[in-house]
């Protein structure tokens, strides 16, 4: 992590303003094709949530502007990022939080993934969040085929951890459709970067091959 010398950095002015509003956030929700992530999956025969997670993380990773976050009122850049995902354990109603360091090996992703819910047990993992600037937040609601989902902030403004979720998947047309939805900092991002995010992530779930 290290900090970014506002006064030369080109989104200097964008930061002071969106920084100062009620609600600096955008959170924008398409459809994106999952056909083959949900082939790769069941033939690894893994989970379909965490390789969702996997190649979602890994997809932000490449992208500078999903590693800019506030601390202290401060821009700052992280190297890299760990994914904090909700998981329901098998029997209950409610959610733990598991966060983990990130491999760039799917198989060995989800393998550590699995090992953390399982040493996790019913501890919530809620509190670990609390001062992390360097990690990027997962959730799915597969119950629900939703058009739009926006995220609970910690605290406006100055929560600045970017989040991503996606919704119940469905058949279409031969394919495979799932919502997505990322919410991100506007002062940190804009649409455009977002749009980016969208796109490379399509193709990272397009070249996913069993």
């Amino acid at each position: 992590m290290r900090y970014i010398d506002i006064d030369t950095w080109d989104r200097k002015e964008y930061f002071e303003v969106y920084s100062g509003t009620d609600f600096p956030y955008i959170n924008i929700g398409a459809n994106i094709d999952v056909t083959n992530l949900l082939t790769f999956a069941n033939d690894k025969v893994i989970s379909f949530y965490l390789t969702m997670v996997f190649v979602a993380h890994r997809t932000a990773e490449a992208i500078e502007h999903f590693r800019y976050r506030i601390k202290e009122g401060r821009p700052i850049i992280n190297e890299h990022m760990c994914p904090s995902f909700t998981y329901i354990p098998q029997g209950r109603d409610l959610f733990i939080i598991v966060t983990l360091e990130f491999v760039d090996d799917i198989l060995e992703f989800h393998d550590r993934a699995q090992a953390r819910i399982t040493a996790q047990g019913t501890d919530l993992g809620l509190r670990d969040l609390f001062d992390r600037y360097d990690i990027i937040k997962y959730s799915a609601l597969p119950w629900i085929q939703y058009t739009h989902f926006v995220r609970t902030v910690r605290k406006l403004g100055v929560d600045s951890n970017p989040k991503m979720s996606w919704g119940k998947y469905f058949r279409q047309a031969g394919r495979v459709l799932m919502p997505f939805s990322v919410q991100v900092h506007h002062g940190l991002m804009d649409g455009l970067h977002v749009g980016r995010y969208f796109e490379e992530l399509q193709r990272s779930i397009d070249g996913l091959a069993p």
